[in-house]
């Protein structure tokens, strides 16, 4: 690995883009294609602090590696030094990400493959050429739903098919066919697209929670409530919450959420402003206990 050097008026190191850009190489490699880590050279470097950079385990105790590095710097004063010191203008996280990649093993890092020198515009700061260079906008979960990728999980691609097929709010799905489930946020599929796993331990998805979400969603489409209703991640957040509470077979569910007009709201349930989850799930349940009741009812008189 070459000697690393920063500049002052880079921007901060992220933690958290160091570990995308490790697990995008790691998972598929090195490719110049893509984009070379861009280098800038003692010249452009006049005027700049350039800070001499060590990737060291944070922890001694344990080796390096993804989960357990931090910087260690040093100004640099030399000027036969500074005269052959090159700089990322673009790829500090990147190169951070490979130094770590190549003490584990798993990349053999080549300068001149890798790496391209690149000068600024004369009438331009160093700091100014750096944000140009670092003004395109990371792809977001909208981007990545777009693309087609899958992410490797046959459950969250069924999910995201069904945001796709439908138009409904990502929340919204997600919450329907997490039912029983930990909270989990659609920009799980966009990192699983990414080769990071940020699923809950607890997560436990498989044939009948994609059943069930199947089922809970055709139920709402062919109800009284208005898909514009519906389709409110507050909503079905709320429906969520109640599920976990009270367990309802998916019969009494259907039953539910046939029984509820097109208002949504119980008896002096709807609130002033804007219903958060939490008022949400107290409707359901006013609903889910009404429901009962009337079941009874029948029941006694039958």
């Amino acid at each position: 690995m070459m000697t690393i050097y920063f500049y002052g008026s880079n921007r901060e190191i992220v933690a958290e883009n160091v570990k995308k850009c490790y697990s995008m190489i790691k998972k598929y490699g090195f490719n110049a294609a893509m984009g070379k880590i861009k280098l800038v050279g003692s010249e452009d470097l006049t005027g700049e602090r350039l800070l001499k950079v060590s990737i060291v385990p944070k922890s001694n105790a344990q080796p390096l590696s993804i989960d357990n590095w931090m910087l260690n710097t040093e100004e640099v004063t030399d000027v036969n030094e500074r005269a052959t010191a090159k700089a990322p203008v673009d790829g500090q996280h990147r190169i951070i990400a490979m130094f770590i990649l190549e003490a584990e093993g798993l990349l053999n890092f080549n300068e001149e493959e890798m790496t391209e020198t690149v000068k600024k515009p004369k009438n331009m700061s160093l700091a100014l050429f750096t944000a140009s260079i670092n003004n395109g906008r990371p792809w977001n979960y909208k981007d990545f739903g777009k693309s087609k990728l899958q992410t490797g999980n046959e459950r969250i691609d069924y999910i995201e098919a069904q945001i796709q097929e439908t138009g409904l709010k990502s929340d919204v799905i997600y919450s329907l066919y997490t039912l029983g489930q930990p909270e989990v946020k659609a920009n799980v599929a966009k990192d699983l697209k990414m080769g990071i796993n940020r699923l809950p331990k607890s997560l436990k998805l498989d044939a009948t929670t994609q059943e069930l979400g199947d089922k809970v969603l055709k139920a709402f489409k062919s109800s009284k409530i208005s898909e514009s209703t519906y389709d409110n991640g507050r909503l079905a957040k709320g429906f969520k919450l109640f599920y976990n509470e009270y367990k309802p077979e998916i019969s009494q569910i259907q039953q539910l959420i046939a029984l509820i007009d097109k208002n949504v709201w119980f008896d002096n349930q709807k609130p002033d402003g804007s219903a958060e989850a939490k008022q949400y799930y107290k409707n359901f349940e006013k609903w889910f206990q009404y429901m009962n009741e009337s079941n009874n009812k029948s029941e006694e008189t039958a």
